[in-house]
């Protein structure tokens, strides 16, 4: 069995490996947001943690060592978060990671192009943390499970 599904200790082993192998890039060009996503994630214990203000720079970021979430904003500076989501997904990556958009935008309109430029997930803000580091939780056992599958059978995926 898979040292990340071990059940040699208790139930809760998976989400300590899943907490410490997690790369997670957080995106928003306020930097109060990155600094409350960085100590409600850390407060769960994730330590993988990279901070973006630019968003111009999330794709040096993404292609420097494998990525496991983006959290992302939408309204940014330079770059929008609509066209960060368009680079990663033009990579066609079968292993690109999930993007949950996390903005103050509430719309319909905003929630359904962000679902279908490819974002996973849409959260607004002011959000619950609850509902956020669940989410998180569920995207990253989704992301590793299917990381570990293409690694032992790319063939399939």
């Amino acid at each position: 069995m898979n040292e990340l599904y071990s059940s040699a200790c208790p139930t809760d082993n998976k989400s300590y490996k899943i907490r410490d192998m997690a790369r997670i890039l957080i995106v928003d060009d306020e930097h109060s947001n990155l600094i409350l996503m960085d100590r409600l994630l850390r407060a769960e214990g994730y330590s993988n943690l990279v901070l973006i203000d630019d968003p111009r720079e999330v794709m040096a970021a993404y292609l420097q060592m494998p990525t496991d979430l983006i959290l992302l904003d939408i309204r940014m500076p330079y770059l929008n978060g609509f066209k960060v989501i368009e680079q990663i997904t033009a990579r066609n990556d079968p292993l690109a990671p999930p993007i949950l958009v996390l903005t103050a935008e509430n719309s319909r309109d905003y929630m359904l192009r962000a679902l279908q430029a490819g974002a996973r997930d849409f959260i607004s803000k002011p959000f619950d943390r609850a509902e956020v580091v669940a989410r998180v939780r569920n995207m990253l056992e989704v992301q590793l499970a299917m990381r570990m599958t293409y690694v032992s059978r790319p063939e399939r995926l």
